[in-house]
Parts: structure tokens; C-alpha cells; sequence
């Protein structure tokens, strides 16, 4: 039985040589062009040929090729990069090959690699895990405002706050790549930030606690945003999601607050600018819109929640009317039209604070009031849902 290849997509000449040669002679068979780590976890092959100066090469791509058993061959310019024989053996592949070598000699090592069963060969070696299945103890609550300037920032903090335990550290995430604040808000620096715990996500795992930082006046880290908003291209909303869902692994919630834009412009021929958000919002395991207490801000709502509907449909969506009055007949009025159109899975108003602006100039967490109590009563049905799903 020929072994089936995945072929990272190369600009050396040994890809589409020993491609050529599969199609001429057999001896392998390409099954999957792969042009992004998605794919290369996602497709399915035999093993993985790579060159060792692919953009998303990592140890842990390996890891989690080789997890679930398959094998994985590094391809190195000795003359060009002289160290890549040395990186991808410290990555851990299970061979290398030189690029100038025959095709014949590509396809000697991979078949040999590819006669082993996956089951004999698969191992569990992505630590903490993906994140995903048995592993998880926690949830990933994702929060976004149907437009700007609602105060989605600021929920996201409160919400990070109520849920810490001295034992249980929440990890508060700035996946915002349009208008990041949440280290400003809090007066953190802005390196590290979500740029560095990627890196040592994927290079250097040992080292991502280092990457985070820690607040002092309460148990929770912060991975702090892009430091510069035209960084955004240097994101992989994959990378970002496996960094939050990792952690839940050992935390009881991850905070990450995301960009209300999630138009999908590369469905209509843009660049994927708002792909963060979106696949952040699909990982979710529960979402918190913030929306502004007014007629126009239902209505922005009700068509920001339309798109979300489209990305997770079944994702339990919780609906926060922030800086609200205190009339009772108009947060009457503004309930009633989201729940003629939408039923969320709860309805939460978090009336006007003085001491939320008081709290910004400080840089600190917000204490007491009216604005903390409506983050309590939020954080207690999202708490509420994720022990139901937990027992079931």
C-alpha cells in the first residue's frame, strides 16, 4: 500500500519534483497540499513533508502531527540555511532529508516511515493538550460589543475579576485586533503581549507562563494585545484559539475579549481581516454581547447576533446592556424588543457607575456598586451554564 503524503507547499524545487515523481512512478501518493498549520493538523496522510523554513513550523505542529501518528520529515538547504538540519532535529521530526536529494531518496525515507501503523506510532505528547475533549476543565467565554464604544473592555475585566479564586487564577486575553486596551485599561505594559505568549506557545511552551502578566491587586493574568494595531496580519486566529483553550485545561474560565467587527471580507474577495474574531467566536464555549441601552443599539444587536448565529449557531449567547438608565419602563422597552426577535440565554443590565471612570484613571479593578453587582449576577448564569454542562 503506497504511503499518502501531506506536501507543505514549498518555493524549493524538491516539492514539485517529488510530486511529479508520485504521479509518474508511484511509490507514494500526494494526498494533501498544505498551505497552513490548519490543514497540516486537519488533513488526512501518512507523513508530512516540510521545509525547514515554513513560516508555521513549530514544535508543536509536530507534537500535534505526530500525536495522532503521523510522521513527520523536515526537508533542509544545508548551503542556504546552514543551521535548518540542527532546527528541525530539535524539533523533534522523525527524519530530515537534504533538498537537493533524488526524488527516489525522498520517497525511500517516507515509505519507510509510512509502513509503521499510525496506532503503533501515535503518542500523547502535546502537553497541556489542545485544549478540547477530556482535558478541558474549564470554559472560554468570549465577549464582544455589537458596535463600538459600548464598554465590551470593561466587562471583560469586571467578568475576569469575578470569577478569580486565590487557587484559580482566570487568564484574561486581549484577542482584540482592531482596538486592543485591555493593558492600557489596566495599566499594563504592552510586552509582553499576545505576539510573545504565541512564540513560546509554539517554540518554547515551558516558557508561556513567563509571557503573561500577573496583577498584583487580584489572581488574574493578562495576556496583553498587539502593541500596534497593523500587527494584526501577524496573528493566527488558530494560534490565538489554541492559546486560550489550552489554558483552560488547568483554569476554571478564560476571559478573551474579541473585536465587534466579523464580517467575513474574505468570502467576498478581501483579506481576512476580522478572522480572529470570528474564529475565536467559534471556539467559544459561551458568548457575552455588550450592547449600548438604547433603540439603535438593540437593532445593532439583533444584527451582530444574525452573523454570530451563522458562525456557532448553537453557542449560548448572553446579552449585557452596559452604562444602562435607571428608568425601569425603557430597560423594560429594550428587553422586550431582543426578546421578541432573539431569546438569549440571559439578559443582564449593568446600570451607569461613577466608579468604573474613577477605576480607569487608576489603572485598577472597579470596587463595589452597582456595576460590580450586575458583573456578579452576569458571572453567576455563566457560571451556572458551564456547571449544568459540566454534570451532564
Amino acid at each position: 500500500m503506497e504511503t499518502e503524503l501531506g506536501l507543505v507547499v514549498s518555493a524549493r524545487d524538491w516539492s514539485e519534483r517529488v510530486h511529479r515523481f508520485t504521479v509518474d512512478h508511484g511509490g507514494a501518493r500526494v494526498r494533501a497540499r498544505i498551505l497552513k498549520p490548519e490543514d497540516a493538523v486537519a488533513e488526512d496522510y501518512d507523513v508530512l513533508l516540510v521545509d525547514d523554513v515554513t513560516s508555521f513550523l513549530s514544535r508543536r505542529l509536530v507534537q500535534q502531527v505526530q500525536s495522532t501518528g503521523r510522521s513527520v520529515v523536515g526537508v533542509f538547504d544545508a548551503v542556504t540555511n546552514p543551521a535548518g538540519q540542527a532546527f528541525l532535529e530539535g524539533l523533534g521530526v522523525d527524519g530530515v532529508v537534504p533538498s537537493h536529494a533524488t526524488a527516489e531518496e525522498f520517497i525511500r525515507v517516507v515509505s519507510a516511515l509510512g509502513t509503521v501503523e499510525r496506532a503503533a506510532r501515535a503518542v500523547e505528547v502535546v502537553k497541556p493538550g489542545t485544549g478540547s475533549g477530556e482535558d478541558r476543565r474549564g470554559q472560554l467565554v468570549v465577549v464582544a460589543s455589537s458596535s463600538g464604544g459600548t464598554g465590551a473592555t470593561e466587562i471583560a475585566v469586571g467578568l475576569a475579576n469575578a470569577f478569580t479564586t486565590v487557587k484559580d487564577r482566570t487568564l484574561l486575553v486581549d484577542a482584540d485586533d482592531v482596538v486592543p486596551a485591555i493593558a492600557q485599561r489596566l495599566g499594563l505594559a504592552l510586552h509582553p503581549n499576545i505576539r510573545t505568549s504565541i512564540d513560546a506557545l509554539l517554540h518554547q511552551p515551558d516558557r508561556l507562563d513567563k509571557t503573561f502578566h500577573s496583577l498584583r491587586r487580584a489572581p488574574i493574568d493578562v495576556v496583553a494585545g498587539i502593541s500596534n494595531t497593523q500587527d494584526w496580519m501577524e496573528l493566527r486566529p488558530g494560534d490565538v484559539v489554541s492559546l486560550a483553550t489550552d489554558e483552560t485545561v488547568k483554569r476554571s474560565f478564560v476571559i478573551a475579549n474579541v473585536s465587534s467587527r466579523i464580517e467575513d471580507l474574505a468570502f467576498h474577495g478581501g483579506a481576512p481581516r476580522y478572522g480572529l474574531a470570528r474564529s475565536m467566536i467559534t471556539a467559544a464555549d459561551q458568548l457575552v454581547v455588550v450592547a449600548a441601552p438604547s433603540p439603535i443599539g438593540v437593532a445593532r444587536t439583533l444584527e451582530w447576533i444574525a452573523q454570530v448565529r451563522a458562525l456557532a449557531p448553537h453557542r449560548p449567547v448572553h446579552i449585557v446592556f452596559n452604562k444602562a438608565p435607571r428608568s425601569v419602563f425603557k430597560l423594560g422597552e429594550l428587553a422586550q424588543e431582543i426578546t421578541r426577535t432573539y431569546a438569549p440565554f440571559s439578559l443582564t443590565v449593568v446600570p451607569e457607575d461613577r466608579r468604573v471612570s474613577e477605576a480607569a484613571w487608576d489603572g485598577d479593578l472597579v470596587k463595589g456598586g452597582a456595576f460590580v453587582k450586575g458583573i456578579e449576577q452576569l458571572a453567576g448564569g455563566l457560571a451556572s451554564l458551564s456547571a449544568a454542562r459540566a454534570a451532564s
